[in-house]
């Protein structure tokens, strides 16, 4: 897998590093709605504060590591539990090993074992794989910053806000425009060396994910085992989660149920421990994870969120308001069909109907590679170890070009586009697919401009933006700045070529 821009220091890698903490409104509300549905609803627009005090709990609030204070300043592009612009992209910091003499990743025993004995010297959460979150702000902004700079030799650390992004960079709608892998960090030796890449995930929609979350394994199995028969090159896997399950949340099928998806999603993203998944650590700790004597979020209120999340219907298919609209519609699905989008964005899997995903694991070639969490670490303890006595580490490497299905439903209210939302369009989109797909873009793009209009205009019609649209956030309680232009219905203003 090839490297760009080698020449680049680290710059922009938290283009956004900090979140202004200014007094949220009332209860802590992003939203004052006179009607309130559902409780999991409050906890999902409530800013999160530091060093909460809450009546049942003794918890240290937001962080120290966050990327967001409330869910719904991340998920919030057609409605509250929508997807976001690439501002609220999260950053994921990977160290590679480094490479022989015709470029390629050295992924031998030695070579591996090297490189996480010296890349937990970076941070301490490379113990066992070889990615970790690189976290917008911290509680201890001014320490973060100040280990920003000492690890990564950044330029611009102020005391009040920690990491201050180069104003000079090429952003466009938050999106930084070009890799920061760097080959070289201030700490270490010669023989420290090892690539350093920064890659981002975009945020990804809710609505529907209770409808997902019962889609039986038999349902995807059953879809993996077609494309296997059949002579073309779409071959899907089933992703395999941490727990033995197959997987159909997040960008790799990472997790498994929205109850495992949105209690990692509180640790992470918010730094809310719970009682399923730990808060991040401060990189700068000695211990594996922040100690705290209870937890910031109670098990009944990740329940609360969780039912929530599954509250959250999946966004209608634009209605056609005349019958030779409808006619256009159809010939551009007939069209998806005829260039074999269809075969990975399966209109309906189980009882999920008009998903237009299969939920299976694809190479979408060394375009779209990433090789984030990409080595996993595993230690055998010296009773269970293949030469008794030693302690001996396996490791599991995973194809850094595979990609689950996205749903595709509500997708016209959902752009940016592909994992790290570098399509600001579905015909972006659609060019930059690889791998197992290349035959279906070059079908696309020999369809005639008219065609390629029909199966446009189709997508676009996958996310009727007229039942409610996003709801205004005020910036002083989300911290992203100014937000790309939206319709009156929230939508995007992103214009199909």
């Amino acid at each position: 897998m090839s490297i760009k821009s080698r020449g680049n220091l680290l710059r922009g890698v938290l283009f956004g590093l900090v979140l202004i903490l200014q007094t949220a409104t009332t209860e802590g509300r992003i939203f004052q709605d006179e009607e309130h549905n559902h409780p999991g609803e409050d906890l999902f627009k409530k800013v999160w504060k530091p060093n909460q005090t809450d009546k049942s709990n003794s918890e240290d609030g937001l962080g120290p590591m966050f990327n967001g204070i409330s869910c719904v300043a991340c998920h919030n592009q057609g409605g509250i539990g929508g997807s976001g612009d690439n501002i609220a992209n999260v950053q994921i910091l990977t160290v590679l090993p480094r490479q022989d003499s015709r470029r390629n990743f050295r992924l031998d025993q030695i070579a591996l074992e090297m490189l996480f004995k010296q890349a937990v010297k970076l941070h301490p959460d490379f113990e066992f794989q070889n990615s970790v979150i690189l976290h917008r702000s911290s509680v201890q902004n001014e320490a973060y910053g100040r280990w920003l700079k000492d690890i990564f030799e950044f330029k611009s650390v102020t005391k009040a806000t920690g990491f201050e992004s180069n104003r000079k960079l090429v952003e466009e709608r938050g999106r930084l425009l070009f890799e920061t892998p760097i080959h070289r960090v201030k700490k270490g030796s010669a023989k420290d060396r090892y690539t350093i890449q920064i890659s981002r995930r975009n945020t990804p929609s809710l609505f529907g994910v209770g409808i997902i979350d019962m889609i039986s394994d038999q349902d995807i199995l059953a879809l993996e085992s077609a494309q296997k028969k059949t002579d073309g090159p779409v071959k899907g896997v089933a992703s395999i989660s941490a727990d033995g399950e197959i997987g159909k949340f997040g960008w790799r099928g990472e997790q498994s149920s929205v109850a495992k998806f949105t209690a990692q999603a509180c640790a992470i993203e918010l730094g809310l421990s719970n009682v399923d998944h730990p808060q991040a650590r401060l990189p700068f700790s000695k211990s594996r994870y922040s100690i705290q004597k209870s937890h910031d979020i109670s098990k009944s209120q990740i329940k609360e969120l969780v039912e929530f999340v599954n509250s959250l219907d999946p966004k209608p298919i634009r209605r056609s308001k005349t019958h030779s609209e409808l006619q256009l519609l159809q010939k551009g699905q007939e069209q998806f069909h005829t260039i074999g989008c269809a075969n990975c964005h399966v209109q309906t899997v189980g009882i999920a109907k008009n998903v237009f995903s299969d939920f299976l694991l694809h190479d979408m070639g060394p375009e779209l590679a990433d090789a984030s969490h990409s080595i996993r670490k595993k230690t055998h303890s010296p009773a269970h170890s293949p030469v008794y006595g030693r302690s001996k580490a396996e490791f599991e490497i995973q194809n850094p070009q595979r990609w689950q299905t996205p749903p595709l439903w509500g997708a016209a209210l959902s752009a940016p586009y592909m994992h790290d939302g570098r399509a600001d369009s579905f015909h972006d989109a659609i060019l930059v697919h690889g791998g197992e797909a290349v035959s279906s873009v070059d079908k696309y793009q020999r369809l005639t401009p008219f065609d390629r209009k029909l199966v446009l205009e189709f997508l676009q019609s996958l996310g009727d933006d007229s039942t409610g649209g996003n709801e205004e956030l005020p910036p002083e309680t989300h911290g992203w700045g100014t937000p790309p232009p939206r319709s009156r219905q929230g939508r995007l203003v992103r214009k199909q070529p």
